[in-house]
């Protein structure tokens, strides 16, 4: 009897499959590295823009000729003459007088020393045609205008009438103060109109330092 031998086929059995593998993919970087180098050279060519157009606030600079004041029926002009008499070496700064206005008409009266040379402390006397109540709405909107930060406001402390005080950065480095002491009006020479007498004390103050 023939035994019938097995014949061995090929071997069949398949390796075991690796871990599935994801699909390629059917996206590409390119499109988002073109969006953000867009980005890049927007910003690039706004910032450079910005650079050429922008211009820095210019310093307060009061008004050549006279000019109106918001809910007041007088008009302003510079006190750059009017405070002639106390400017010396320098000071106040420019960018400090620049600050300052005087009601149209005002006519100056006098000047003094009150910190007698100890610092710069210096005040001239002024005279206009207008009520109290008038000069110091003038000047409470004139101040704010112009940049100075109100430090205090009230009756005067050494005289009759009102006052208020102001302070702003000078170009110089320090701290000036103008106080504005507003006095009771008068009837004028004819009894028709009121007559105020004002002063406008500069004083500088120091920095914060």
């Amino acid at each position: 009897m023939q035994t019938s031998a097995t014949t061995g086929g090929p071997d069949t059995a398949e390796e075991p499959a690796g871990p599935p593998q994801p699909p390629p993919s059917r996206y590409s970087l390119k499109p988002a590295l073109i969006v953000g180098g867009l980005a890049v050279v927007i910003l690039v060519v706004f910032s450079l823009g910005s650079a050429f157009t922008h211009t820095p606030p210019s310093p307060s600079k009061a008004p050549k000729g006279s000019t109106s004041v918001k809910g007041s029926a007088l008009r302003a002009v510079s006190a750059e003459k009017g405070l002639r008499p106390i400017e010396q070496d320098g000071q106040p700064p420019p960018n400090v007088v620049a600050a300052i206005t005087l009601p149209q008409g005002a006519t100056r009266l006098s000047s003094t020393d009150p910190g007698a040379g100890a610092t710069y402390d210096q005040d001239v006397q002024f005279s206009v045609d207008a009520s109290e109540a008038a000069v110091l709405g003038f000047y409470k909107t004139e101040l704010h205008a112009f940049g100075w930060q109100q430090v205090t406001s009230g009756a005067a402390t050494h005289a009759a009438g009102q006052q208020l005080v102001g302070q702003i950065a000078g170009d110089d480095g320090f701290y000036w103060q103008l106080g504005v002491i507003v006095s009771p009006s008068t009837f004028g020479a004819l009894g028709t109109s009121d007559v105020t007498r004002f002063t406008l004390r500069l004083l500088q103050v120091g920095d914060d330092d």
